[in-house]
């Protein structure tokens, strides 16, 4: 730490130097200026938007976790404005502190480095402005302490090969030209040191899907959702289930509602349409907001709603703009996702013994490989158990998952739900113990690709109430083959016949979806141009079709004979043979 001041005599000067040194909001306000909209210089005091980022190093440092942080952002919230403040405030007053911003062009890189520069020169007590030793177009030195701070544009310049980087900022990485941006990263990344006062913040709206922005972002574990509490920007932090265990990035999205800025009074007469409304009650929104969004689409968009949802997203699902439509209602599903309760109680599957104990989530969406119950075993309920298998195959960064729900078969409300990885042999006895569980459910897994593996071994273990369908074979008996079998994604296959009913049941409200993780997957569900469904770039769909597979086989089912419970005793029984 540089203390400017040798000797201080004044114990008020002391104590408020202390303080600059200690704490960044006192001394951006009281030493930094920047210049705002109408060319006035004012000190620099974080807007909302600037405080919840704060807020949320804040809690990534608290959890003894390093600081490698990944934001998705509207337009225009001043992030990268606070991390270049940062950036001086710590350059500044302390020795050999090397800082790097990186940017998508070379306007951007001359805009940021005039806003650093101009609140250098405009440090307004001489012993807190620290000597230029260097300043050029691209650096600033200070003398005495050999700090630095460095701005570069993306595959023009060299963006700090070959030294330490203790703080770096990435911004508008989606715009980065991809040619080069993996290698940039590679050799970047390489130069941040692995230590508590380091720090890495990639910052930027969305360009499309796909990318190496796109798949940082997804494959971030630690996930913040920024939203409205009582109207003031607030923070979530959930685990990202289908990231790596050893991923250590946080990913931020922050709306466009979060801004201060964004806000209009309402027009004479104005009325909230069916869309404002539904906006409204998911995340909290003022007619002042739905005023804006509406003059905003209508000017600066040029009345394109995907236009407004790429540059002010509400949600990241709406940031990534892709080429396919979404198969499934999504201001419905996230409608859904609010009100959807949690868990009542996690579950790990000893599978040497087949026991299931309890186990305790720390964090939100920690659930790999646990079983999330919704509810518990009834006597005398019938129940489905329902599985997607991993293929194997790259999805992103990352292969896919298992998946498999459990449902009553009656009504096909889900009760409990699994995802995770695991060998298929391990999977088969893990979706056994789930069966006997839940009553000896029918349990119906996939018999693709290495779902034969699966089914095998289930048959092996002589599962007694495992799917089958028969195939005609004729002039011999019909032949008996273990498992459901999904093929295609068009119209009039197997796969867009269960997903064609499960969109029919979110529609009509008799889906019987719990789990919030299972809507998330739906959102990014899309229609694409070959006429296929499937999961978006970079996303997964294996919850999707396990609980798809579920809804639709359990009315094909026959009901076990000597229901007991006595919500089914005047259920009438599918035919045997239905499911044939």
């Amino acid at each position: 730490m540089v203390n400017p001041v040798s000797e201080i005599a004044d114990p008020v000067i002391a104590e408020t130097e202390a303080l600059w040194l200690s704490s960044f909001p006192d001394y951006a306000r009281d030493l930094l200026r920047i210049q705002t909209k109408k060319s006035l210089l004012v000190p620099f005091v974080r807007n909302p938007v600037q405080e919840i980022k704060a807020k949320i190093k804040q809690d990534i440092r608290n959890n003894g976790r390093l600081l490698r942080l990944i934001i998705l952002k509207a337009r225009q919230f001043g992030i990268s404005t606070d991390e270049l403040m940062e950036m001086l405030w710590e350059a500044s007053t302390h020795e050999n502190r090397n800082c790097i911003i990186a940017t998508h062009d070379p306007d951007s890189t001359d805009y940021l480095f005039r806003v650093v520069k101009r609140a250098h020169e405009h440090i307004p007590i001489d012993e807190w402005r620290p000597p230029k030793k260097a300043s050029n177009a691209k650096v600033l030195i200070f003398e005495g302490i050999d700090s630095a701070i460095r701005v570069g544009t993306a595959g023009k310049d060299n963006l700090g090969s070959g030294t330490t980087v203790h703080r770096a900022l990435l911004s508008e990485l989606a715009k980065w030209p991809r040619t080069v941006v993996d290698a940039i990263l590679t050799s970047l990344l390489q130069t941040i040191p692995k230590t508590m006062d380091s720090e890495l913040v990639i910052e930027s709206t969305a360009n499309g899907v796909g990318g190496e922005y796109h798949d940082l972002y997804w494959g971030a574990r630690f996930q913040y959702e920024v939203f409205l509490n009582r109207g003031k920007p607030d923070f979530r932090c959930r685990i990202n289930p289908d990231a790596s265990k050893d991923n250590e990035y946080s990913a931020v999205f922050i709306p466009w509602f979060c801004h201060e800025e964004y806000e209009m009074d309402p027009e004479p007469g104005f009325k909230r349409t069916d869309e404002e409304k539904a906006l409204a009650k998911t995340y909290g929104l003022n007619d002042v907001k739905l005023q804006w969004r509406r003059h905003t689409i209508a000017n600066e968009c040029r009345g394109s709603i995907e236009k407004f949802h790429q540059e002010y997203p509400s949600n990241p699902q709406e940031a990534f703009l892709a080429s396919g439509r979404p198969v499934f209602d999504v201001s419905k599903l996230y409608e859904r996702i609010s009100a959807c309760p949690n868990p009542i109680a996690f579950y790990e599957c000893i599978t040497s013994v087949g026991q299931f104990v309890a186990r305790t989530p720390q964090v939100e969406g920690d659930t790999d490989g646990l079983l999330q119950v919704y509810g518990e075993p009834l006597a005398g309920v019938p129940y489905v158990v329902s599985a997607d298998v991993s293929e194997g195959i790259e999805i992103g960064k990352g292969t896919d998952f298992h998946s498999a729900d459990v449902c009553e078969q009656l009504t096909g409300k889900q009760v409990a739900h699994w995802h995770g990885k695991c060998p298929p042999i391990e999977w088969a006895v893990i979706l056994q113990f789930i069966g006997y569980r839940y009553n000896t459910a029918w349990l119906v897994p996939e018999r693709n690709n290495h779902g034969t593996a699966v089914v095998g071994k289930l048959d092996e273990l002589k599962y007694p109430s495992l799917y089958f369908e028969e195939t005609p074979n004729p002039p011999h008996r019909p032949v008996k083959r273990y498992g459901w079998l999904t093929v295609g994604g068009k119209m009039g296959d197997a796969k867009s016949l269960i997903i064609d009913g499960l969109v029919q049941a979110v529609n009509n409200n008799y889906d019987g979806i719990q789990c919030k993780d299972t809507l998330r997957e739906m959102i990014t569900f899309k229609h694409n141009k070959d006429g296929s469904m499937g999961a978006e770039t970079g996303r997964h769909d294996d919850r999707v079709m396990s609980y798809a597979i579920g809804q639709h086989v359990r009315r094909r089912l026959p009901l076990p004979s000597g229901l007991r419970h006595a919500a089914y005793q005047n259920q009438p029984a599918v035919p045997a043979g239905a499911y044939t």
